[in-house]
């Protein structure tokens, strides 16, 4: 008898249809080409995701203030910088439900532990360690092992890069 407040693991419901998936998205991955990963690999060097935002003389760190508590804390990087440098490698405009995904990226498949690859200036906005895909299919290049490791594979015999690397 099947418990019926048991909930199964949401890749086994979808792991019959994986290759449909995989094929969407190997269909509509969009890369940039190995000649601007060649020409400028890393555009930010700067900034990494969570590092203080500064004002355009270095000089301020933009601060935030929490409405409720009053408690004013650092700006950080929230993940722009990284996809305007890959738009702009790929030659393309920002537009609706397309999203820029890390390659490497986070690994913990609970989400807990912080995302230590993009919080590294060398990684962030590194645009071998970027794809842009449909919105809808962000997620599977989170949490799907095999997707990370064809995305992986694909970008080390497209750049003959990997984030290992840089280490």
């Amino acid at each position: 008898m099947m418990d019926f407040f048991a909930v199964p693991d949401g890749l086994d419901e979808i792991r019959d249809e994986m290759s449909k998936i995989v094929d969407i998205i190997v269909r509509t991955t969009r890369w940039v080409h190995p000649d601007a990963f060649n020409a400028l690999p890393v555009w930010y060097p700067e900034t990494a995701r969570k590092l203080p935002l500064y004002d355009a003389k270095w000089e301020t760190v933009y601060k935030n203030t929490n409405k409720l508590t009053a408690l004013v804390s650092d700006k950080v990087e929230p993940n722009i910088k990284a996809g305007k440098a890959f738009i702009a490698a790929l030659g393309a405009r920002k537009t609706d439900n397309w999203t820029v995904c890390h390659i490497w990226g986070v690994d913990d498949p609970r989400f807990q532990r912080n995302n230590s690859v993009v919080c590294d200036r060398r990684y962030y906005s590194c645009i071998a360690n970027m794809v842009w895909l449909p919105t809808p299919l962000k997620g599977f290049t989170d949490c799907v092992p095999d997707i990370k490791r064809m995305l992986r594979t694909c970008c080390f015999y497209l750049y003959n890069w990997r984030a290992s690397m840089m280490t």
